[in-house]
């Protein structure tokens, strides 16, 4: 995303416990901070795409999103809504994009966001989108222009400022309350002559793997830095919430589940499951991570955020907005959904024309004579991404596909179940069960059984009353 730069590396200081091959703590200046804190910006598309590259801590796959992405790949582009919404799908955009592009180092490697706006001028409003050819609500071309302006954000942490880091990607500040010894100390260390200190230059390459290791390790600076492919446990909890929400949208869905396990094989819905499911690849990690009260359960991200949540705004940080940023970002403004039931804010974006830039209206105060600029509002160019009227099966590892009259068959053969063993159940879920499907997307290969645990537990609750009157006969 950002141009390619003469530095390319980010000095870092370890201390390790030679015995145990283990990093106690890190100290590490602004460049180093800014990476861990652009972690928490990416959507979870945008990470999904990375953790697949090739590097070496290898592959890495988190829960079903890797399905659910490559879901969007394979879907047929008579499926999708718009020419773009493919694209924006797999390469989405985020609102933090000003900020991240002045990294030393941005392993994020998508195009910039570029910006059109209607040759008429005065009728319609700016839009965001992907294609050269696009063609505005009101039937007018859009014509390019040139991208955001991007010259007044410097990261996120103050330049100077210098941390200590935990093997576990909590950042806390250099100051007298966090020194060396008090983080000896604390870590447990025995043997004082063991720790060593080391020296590295982390590359961008180091940087995948930094990232790779911080969603499925709890020791991540040791699993990047001594050690190869950290392991990702399975957890097979079932994920319930019951969050306040005045939103009481309710969606449909068929669900097909084996009574012998109460394992739920797919579900059948109609476009707005599919598209809110789409919509989680969108998602900024940190406001995910914040929709979870700081528990999203991947290694080390909840650590790393809150102690960004902790670290002060007025010390350690560029602007206050930045941190803000951080722990409660927004949707980047061209993803919309008319069902967006989930709790994170979609701003709408003002931004003012001038000399031939586009500038965001926190910027606004850069210049002196706005007064004579105008003012457009950036608007979202999609209701939904795949097309309705249609119904789509999702499942249990969260692969996305039309309905056809075959898919059912197929789906049946590929279980091996016996239509015997096969129970249909047609439920409505709004808000928490979507937070469950969620959740259990990050953490589970089982994200329909583990997020509707409840339907699982009720088949179950059926089949041993079934047992129970087996067993009274005898």
């Amino acid at each position: 995303m950002a141009a390619t730069k003469t530095e390319d590396y980010v000095p870092l200081k370890l201390v390790v416990d030679e015995e145990s091959n283990k990093v106690l703590f890190a100290e590490a200046g602004k460049d180093f901070v800014d990476i861990l804190c652009s972690f928490l910006t990416f959507p979870l598309g945008t990470i999904t795409r990375l953790v697949q590259k090739e590097s070496n801590t290898g592959p890495v796959t988190i829960g079903c999103l890797n399905n659910l992405y490559q879901s969007v790949a394979d879907l047929d582009k008579e499926c999708m809504k718009t020419e773009t919404s493919k694209e924006m799908l797999l390469q989405p955009s985020y609102s933090l994009e000003d900020y991240c592009s002045d990294l030393k180092l941005n392993i994020d490697d998508s195009q910039p966001t570029n910006y059109y706006i209607c040759t008429d001028f005065g009728h319609c409003y700016m839009s965001h989108v992907l294609s050269t050819s696009s063609i505005c609500s009101c039937g007018s071309h859009l014509d390019p222009v040139v991208s955001l302006n991007k010259q007044f954000c410097n990261g996120f942490v103050n330049d100077g400022a210098t941390f200590v880091i935990t093997d576990d990607l909590r950042v806390i500040p250099n100051s007298m309350d966090f020194t060396s010894f008090s983080m000896l100390h604390s870590s447990g260390i025995k043997n004082i002559t063991l720790a060593k200190e080391i020296a590295i230059n982390v590359t961008k390459q180091k940087v995948l793997d930094l990232l790779k290791c911080s969603l499925v390790s709890k020791t991540t600076l040791t699993d990047s830095f001594l050690r190869t492919k950290p392991t990702l446990e399975e957890s097979s909890r079932i994920f319930a919430y019951n969050v306040e929400n005045t939103n009481d949208i309710q969606i449909t869905l068929k669900l097909v589940l084996r009574k012998s396990d109460g394992k739920i094989l797919y579900a059948q819905a109609d476009h707005d499951f599919a598209d809110l499911l789409l919509s989680f690849l969108t998602f900024p990690l940190g406001g995910v991570v914040r929709i979870f009260g700081g528990n999203c359960s991947l290694g080390s991200i909840d650590a790393l955020y809150q102690s960004i949540v902790d670290l002060d705004e007025n010390k350690y940080f560029v602007t206050k907005e930045a941190k803000k940023r951080i722990v409660d970002p927004h949707l980047a403004p061209q993803f919309k959904l008319s069902n967006q039931i989930l709790p994170i804010c979609q701003p709408r974006s003002e931004f003012y024309y001038h000399d031939e830039c586009f500038i965001t209206c926190e910027k606004r105060d850069y210049f002196d004579d706005l007064t004579d600029k105008q003012a457009v509002y950036l608007r979202g160019i999609v209701e939904g991404y795949v097309k309705g009227r249609r119904t789509y099966v999702v499942t249990d590892k969260l692969v996305v596909t039309q309905s056809s009259p075959t898919s059912a068959l197929h789906l049946i053969n590929y279980f091996q179940t016996s239509l015997d063993d096969l129970k249909e159940k047609v439920i409505n879920i709004g808000v928490n069960e979507i937070f469950s499907i969620l959740k259990a997307s990050l953490n589970s290969t089982s994200t329909l059984t583990n997020g509707l645990g409840h339907l699982v537990m009720e088949v179950q609750e059926e089949k041993m009353i079934k047992i129970d009157k087996k067993l009274s006969f005898y």
